[in-house]
Order: structure tokens, then sequence, then C-alpha cells
């Protein structure tokens, strides 16, 4: 088994001509539908869509230089040209550099050398059998983490471990591995790392650590955030939710947890994630009520218990994600999600201490 190694010379997922699997490193199921490859409209199918391709791989390539040299100057220049783009999704073979650029963390990989070796080497975690019991439930299905002990496994107990030390309040929570892991599958494991850092710290958008610390304070607000959009933006299905008692934790939070890369198909989840690295949480947010609406007429029919398996188990037209972004990418949401924050820190706030 060999790595493939990406545009900025970082190693990322094995390739292996042993077991049949798809252009993203699953394994290919038995039926056709259980494989994240059918919704992947950038498969490889004719000439045509070969040169396609091409001419995608060769704009992104102008745009971002040599090894990211001149992606700054190019998003100061046209910031329209680089959202549109990035929207439309990154080339597969670029995304590793694309995403370190856009996240930040290849500058934090920059500013501090030495640092990922020392907190792997030198270092005790606490989180340690933790992060061993959990390993061998991340993408169980991808060849790269299948052998126990293996490389992909190493690789992904070296960066978890190495956050936890890094970040002893956040420590280690079971979701990070799927976000750990997504990000293995395209770079190396420092840089996986940094991405990590960039992410629950903030280097871009808002930090994302409130997602793990205890009792998960900024899930609890996410999905507050989340049901109130979902009654003003989709009342009959708000109403239906309300009727049958269904709330956004039942179904939602492993949405908000793992950045969708835990339940949903992998060509999906890494169009997201695309935008989500440029754009911020926003995205989860558009995606959810996107796949929420174009499933209402079904839902609403549902009661409780067939209700909650629908909404972990969506059809797949509504997974495709040249079907869902385009609803998701207009429904506008940054005001409203502010001034839910607001009213939720104001029902939230802890009474002070005389």
């Amino acid at each position: 088994m060999s790595r493939k190694r990406t545009e900025n010379g970082s190693e990322s997922a094995p390739v292996t001509s042993h077991v049949p699997v798809d252009r993203f490193g699953f394994l290919k199921q038995e039926h056709g539908n259980s494989s994240p490859e059918r919704f992947s409209k950038s498969r490889i199918t004719s000439s045509t869509d070969h040169d396609r391709e091409e001419r995608k791989v060769r704009k992104w390539r102008k745009m971002i230089g040599v090894g990211g040299s001149d992606w700054k100057h190019y998003v100061r220049r046209k910031p329209n040209v680089v959202r549109r783009r990035i929207r439309k999704g990154i080339p597969d073979c670029l995304r590793g550099l694309v995403w370190q650029l856009i996240s930040g963390s290849r500058d934090l990989l920059l500013m501090n050398p030495g640092v990922y070796e020392q907190l792997v080497i030198y270092e005790t975690s606490a989180s340690e059998l933790d992060i061993i019991r959990d390993i061998s439930r991340t993408f169980p299905s991808h060849v790269f983490f299948q052998k126990r002990h293996g490389p992909g496994q190493r690789s992904l107990y070296n960066v978890l471990k190495a956050y936890s030390v890094y970040d002893r309040d956040v420590g280690y929570v079971q979701g990070m591995g799927f976000i750990a892991g997504l990000l293995l599958l395209y770079m190396s494991e420092e840089d996986a790392f940094w991405l990590l850092v960039a992410l629950l710290k903030g280097a871009v958008h808002a930090p994302m650590e409130g997602l793990y610390h205890a009792g998960l304070p900024l899930v609890q607000q996410y999905l507050f955030q989340l049901e109130s959009l979902v009654k003003e933006l989709i009342p009959k299905l708000g109403e239906h939710f309300t009727q049958e008692m269904i709330t956004p934790s039942m179904y939602a939070s492993q949405w908000f947890i793992t950045v969708f890369s835990y339940s949903f198909p992998f060509p999906l989840a890494l169009r997201i994630w695309d935008v989500f690295l440029s754009e911020g949480v926003k995205i989860v947010f558009k995606v959810s009520l996107a796949l929420l609406k174009y499933c209402q007429d079904e839902l609403v029919k549902l009661p409780f218990e067939k209700l909650i398996h629908a909404l972990k188990t969506f059809p797949e037209d509504a997974m495709n994600p040249d079907t869902l972004l385009p609803l998701a990418y207009p429904i506008k949401v940054s005001k409203r999600l502010e001034e839910l924050k607001l009213e939720y820190e104001k029902n939230n706030a802890k009474p002070v201490q005389p």
C-alpha cells in the first residue's frame, strides 16, 4: 500500500491495488447505492469530463501559485471569483493545500516549527486511552484507517493526542476523530494538526472549541439557533416537529460536532467542507435548512418513530451535492444567527454571585 502525494508535497491517503475502493479510498460495496462515489458529479466518465476537470485544475493552479505563493494576492484582488470557485468545489488533487490556505493553518505551521513533534514525542496526555479506544470507529470503511495499528490509525492517534496536550482544556472528545480523520486523507499529520488548531482556536472564523468543552456549550447554542430558524423558515415542518416533540438534539448534534463528516456521503461532506473552511459555520445551518426543506413534504407525514429514522437516512437525491448545495447557498442566515446568539446568551446568562 502506498500513499499519494498532494500538490504541496505532503502525503495524503494511501492508494491500494489489492482492495476494490472508490476514488476516495472507501471500500466499494456490493450494492452500488451504498458507495459515496454515486454522488460525485466530478467522476471522470468521458473525454469531455476529463477536459473540463483539467481546465478547472489549471485555473486553480494559476490562482494559488506554486505552493500557495499567489493565494493571498489573488484573494485580495478577486474575492468574488475565489468564493464562486470554492462553492463549485475545489479540485480533489489541490484540496489539501487549499484547505490549509483558506483556514489559516499554513501560517500557524510556519510560525510554530517543531511544536507538533514536541507534542507527539515528548508529551503525555490524559486522553490517550480514550483516543486508542475510539480510533477504530473513525471511517472504518476507508482503507487508510482499516488496519489495526496501521499507518492511518497511528497518524490519527498522533494528531488527536497532540491536540489533547496542546489544549488541555478541550483535551479529546470523540467527534474530533472524524474531523482529524477527514483532514488526514488530504494532508500530513502536522498539517492536519495545525488545521485542527486553526478551526478550534479561530484562526479565520469564530473558534469552534466550544463544540468540545464540557457540556458542549456551542452545540447547545447552535441547536437553539437551528430550531428557531426551522420554525421561522420552514414553519410547516417546524410545527410538525413541535407536535411530534422532535428537537434538533435528536438529529443535528453530529452535524455540528463533525461538520457532516460522520454521516453524510463523502462527496457531499467534502463540498461542504470546502465552503465551511472559507465561509464559516453558517454553511452548516444553510445545508441543514436546505435539506429539511427539500424533504419537508415527506417528513410532515411521518409520526415520531419514522420521523427519527428519516432524519438519519435521507434519500439519495437529497444527498447529491449538485442538488442540495445550490439550494443552500441563497439562504440568508447571518443576521438572524447573530440575533439568536444574543438571545441564547441572554436566556442562559449565569446570575452574578453576590
